[in-house]
């Protein structure tokens, strides 16, 4: 390979100086050690400067094949591991390019060093780096760029080779020579004031803008040379949101531009433009500090307490920052005298445009995290704007992540002492509404638990979660409850506990939570504490079991001789049209009814609660059809028994009324089924309907029966061995309220009173209707037996006086009478109560057979039960194959996908 590579390179020294014989030694030993510099002569990052240089020349030149053939070629030469000197190589083909085009000169040589040395070439626009998702697009840009002439000056003595005396074409070699080694000097200076991380551009004497004298055939519009100092101070001017002379504010496109009049190099647009990126960034923070954080946009008069506590403290730490940003201005406005003035270009020992470079790269990061902040803040306040912000915390910088930290600890400080404030004492003050647990002062306490405190979602910070969130509400609420509505005024036994733990929790410990975090625990610690003296005070002070069991025995029909004595001495009043019932009296029976069951025992709170109530009355109504027992509640017990518990316990109360009224009914019906019986020995032709009569008593009795097992058994036994389950467990107010709600749910939907099952409820009334059609038959069958029996008994009484008188005891007259009225109660009366029993029975029948399909294809598995219970003997299963159960299997299946598919 080494033998390859000086054949190339002696073609290529032939090829340049075109000899061909012995004399070419001595260029190709020179070629060799100018190719052998030490990478101490030439920057190995600046090949990419001189690869773009070589490319835009064939571009300028409209060589565009040979240019995307040098990319090719650039591409392999960069993978070679066998070249180490890739800039030299590039730079000596350069040299030699411009050798060929005869445009090699001192001015050019002096050009290409200062680009090599500040690696940007003859790019002139440097824009600002973008905040990513900002309201506008915002850059720094200049007008009137134009290519600078940097000062002449000579090649160094090390770039200068004497010609040869001894080769035709010593000359040209000797000038590429003197080509590679300015070069690389040039490379040299740069790479050594690179080495001391800062680099710098001379400064010079301060002078005052002047024209430059134009030379004949330019135009009279001369450019304005300036000094480097005027340059610092301009930057340092905007460095602090101040337009200088030279860098002036565009309104128009949010940004910075050069003045065209002003003579600078590339690379001291490059540099000015980048330093303005911190100025612009200042400007973005500053003016989110003079608005106060306010949501208001860009109206600067606005309120700035408006906005909240929360961003006030944001912009307090914003300031603060902004704080020592500024001393560092001031810092460097005192370095700009410590220079020499020099002419422009010049190396001088004070501040220059590449050293405040290198003192502005950390502050320059500071301002993009905190103008990403105020980004993130704008439009936002309270626990929104602390999500916010917080959402940057994720960063893979560590200093960004410093910096996020520390404004968000200062803007989280309110949210920690709203937080604190809650749960040692339930005091909530939010002026603003920034914290995430919303009080209402137009709910009165007997709706406090339920109504006045929720969670304001949207101003939930996202490192709280939910569960936590909950917590920290049920504590602060736990404490009013305490204080407002059970008049406790000590102090809770844990506040002690609550208040240690509270001073060892800090503000940062809410968004650097762990397993074992300092919130974590702290409200962990609260909720039990509070918690628990809710339930204490709830259970024992204010008795909260014993009035789950008085409404277990008297709403829900649990105390079984008060129901039936009260049903008895209130039938009277109850068979009345409602409108003629008067409260004070059914109280008056209440309280008779109290007296004479064990009902009498029970504590004098529970009686002096029990009551009556009167439903909405309409039309046709009966007493039985608007009397409801009544339980007062307030107080603390009043958060767990709310207005809507308690009208779910009238509704069942009316039901399960209705079941025994109807249990009553047929037991009324038997006791006169009894008594006509013994008149109908009289009787055979009544025989037939007194005994379908009884027939359908039997079945009326056996489902009013059966639907009262499964109403006490299996709907509110279950439901009660549950509820007390739960309250054993129960470890909050809310678990208890939950728990009783529950309770009410489940025995709701098992008394059919759900709206799942409204159409078995109507089957449930069509029942009791049919029972009330019963009893009115019933009664119409005894009256009839009563006046046929007694009909007969007049006939032969007065035979009988008739022939004790000495007169024939009945004529042909009166036999016709007596043979009319049976032939008419046989024809007439007889039949109509056989049609009337038919019907009732049918239409019982059809009902109890429609009524088992639903129950067999309901979801609840207590009602398929029921049904089985109901047709113990299979006689409906006999009457409707429906009723099979496989075939009611597959049709529930059926109907099941159906609905499904709809």
């Amino acid at each position: 390979m080494m033998d390859a590579s000086n054949t190339l390179l002696k073609r290529l020294c032939s090829h340049v100086t075109g000899i061909n014989d012995d004399r070419l030694a001595s260029h190709f030993h020179m070629a060799v050690s100018l190719l052998n510099e030490g990478h101490s002569n030439v920057m190995l990052k600046d090949h990419n400067v001189v690869a773009d240089r070589i490319k835009r020349r064939l571009v300028r030149e409209k060589r565009i094949d040979d240019a995307a053939r040098f990319s090719s070629l650039m591409n392999r030469l960069l993978k070679s591991a066998v070249l180490r000197n890739k800039t030299g190589i590039l730079t000596f083909f350069l040299s030699l390019s411009q050798e060929n085009s005869g445009s090699i000169s001192t001015s050019t040589h002096t050009t290409f060093e200062n680009g090599l040395c500040n690696g940007h070439g003859n790019e002139e626009v440097f824009p600002l780096p973008k905040l990513h998702n900002q309201h506008s697009d915002r850059k720094v840009h200049h007008e009137g760029a134009l290519p600078s002439t940097p000062p002449p000056s000579s090649l160094t003595s090390e770039a200068k080779e004497p010609k040869s005396p001894h080769t035709p074409g010593s000359s040209r070699v000797s000038r590429l020579a003197a080509i590679y080694k300015a070069s690389g000097a040039a490379n040299v200076a740069c790479e050594t004031r690179q080495s001391e991380s800062q680099p710098h551009s001379p400064s010079t004497e301060q002078l005052p803008l002047r024209p430059v004298t134009p030379k004949k055939g330019l135009k009279k519009d001369a450019l304005i040379d300036v000094t480097e100092k005027m340059l610092i101070r301009d930057v340092l001017f905007i460095f602090q949101g101040i337009e200088g002379k030279i860098i002036k504010m565009d309104s128009s496109k949010d940004g910075y531009r050069l003045d065209p009049k002003v003579r600078l190099s590339p690379g001291q647009k490059e540099i000015i433009l980048k330093l303005s990126d911190v100025g612009w960034l200042y400007s973005q923070v500053k003016d989110f500090c003079e608005w106060g954080g306010s949501i208001s946009g860009n109206d600067r008069m606005a309120d700035r307490t408006a906005a909240g506590l929360v961003n006030q403290s944001l912009v307090l730490a914003l300031r603060e920052e902004l704080s020592d940003y500024c001393r560092l201005i001031a810092l460097l406005e005192a370095q700009i005298q410590e220079g020499g003035d020099t002419p422009l270009g010049e190396p001088s020992g004070g501040l220059t445009l590449r050293r405040l470079v290198m003192w502005t790269l950390e502050p320059r990061a500071q301002l993009r995290a905190l103008a990403f902040l105020t980004h993130a803040a704008r439009k936002v306040y309270g626990g929104a704007c602390v999500s916010s912000i917080y959402q940057h915390l994720h960063h893979g910088n560590p200093g960004h992540r410093a910096i996020v930290c520390k404004v968000l600890t200062r803007a989280s400080t309110p949210m920690y002492v709203m937080l604190t404030q809650w749960l040692l004492d339930g005091a909530l003050e939010d002026p603003h509404h920034e914290f995430f647990i919303a009080a209402d002062p137009t709910v009165s306490d007997d709706r406090l638990w339920q109504d006045k405190y929720s969670i304001r979602w949207s101003m939930l910070p996202s490192f709280i979660n939910k569960s936590q969130a909950q917590r920290v509400l049920a504590s602060g609420k736990s404490l009013n409850f305490l204080r407002n509505v059970c008049h406790f005024r000590a102090p809770i036994a844990g506040r002690e506990a609550i208040k240690t733990a509270l001073q060892q929790t800090t503000v940062e410990s809410l968004f650097t939570q762990d397993e074992n975090s300092q919130l974590e625990n702290l409200i962990g610690l609260t909720f039990r504490e509070t918690s628990c003296h809710v339930l204490e005070e709830i259970m024992t002070q204010h008795k909260l079991m014993d009035h789950l069991r008085a409404l277990r025995r008297y709403l829900l029909l649990g105390q079984g001789d008060f129901i039936h004595y009260l049903m008895e001495i209130l039938s009277p009043e109850l068979d009345k049209p409602a409108t003629n019932l008067y409260p004070h009296n059914l109280s008056s029976l209440l309280e008779t009814a109290v007296a004479a069951s064990n009902a009498q025992y029970e504590e004098p709170d529970i009686l002096k609660r029990l009551d009556v109530r009167l439903l909405e009355i309409s039309p046709g109504d009966l007493g039985w059809d608007v009397f409801s027992l009544d339980y007062h509640v307030d107080g603390p017990i009043g958060t767990v028994f709310t207005a809507e518990c308690i009208r779910q316990y009238l509704m069942l109360f009316n039901a399960l009324w209705k079941d025994k009224r109807m249990e009553m009914i047929l037991s009324d019906i038997w006791k006169e089924q009894a008594a006509t019986s013994k008149l109908c020995r009289e009787l055979p032709e009544l025989g037939v309907v007194l005994h379908g009569v009884q027939l359908l008593t039997q079945e009326m009795v056996h489902l009013v029966h059966q639907m009262e097992y499964y109403m006490t058994f299996e709907v509110l036994e279950c439901g009660w061995h549950d509820l007390m389950t739960e309250l054993k467990t129960a470890q909050s107010l809310d678990e208890v309220i939950a728990a009783h709600n529950n309770f009410l749910k489940r025995i709701v939907a098992g008394a059919l009173l759900d709206a799942e099952s409204k159409e078995v409820r109507t089957h449930l009334r069509t029942f009791y209707n049919l029972i009330q059609n019963l009893r009115a038959l019933q009664e119409r069958l005894a009256h009839t037996v009563s006046a046929e029996v007694n009909a007969r008994k007049n006939a032969v009484l007065e035979i009988k006086a008739r022939t004790e008188a000495g007169d024939f005891g009945t004529s042909t007259d009166h036999q016709e009478i007596e043979r009319k009225r049976r032939k008419e109660f046989t024809s007439k009366v007889v039949p109509k109560l056989k049609s009337d029993l038919r019907i009732n029975t049918q239409t019982y029948q059809d009902m109890v057979q429609s009524f088992l399909l639903m129950l067999a294809q309901h979801d609840d598995e207590n009602l398929h039960l029921l049904s089985t219970r109901l047709d113990f003997n299979e006689y409906y299963h006999r009457r409707d194959h429906r009723l099979n159960q496989r075939l009611t299997y597959h049709h529930k299946r059926k109907s099941m996908g159906t609905s499904f598919c709809q």
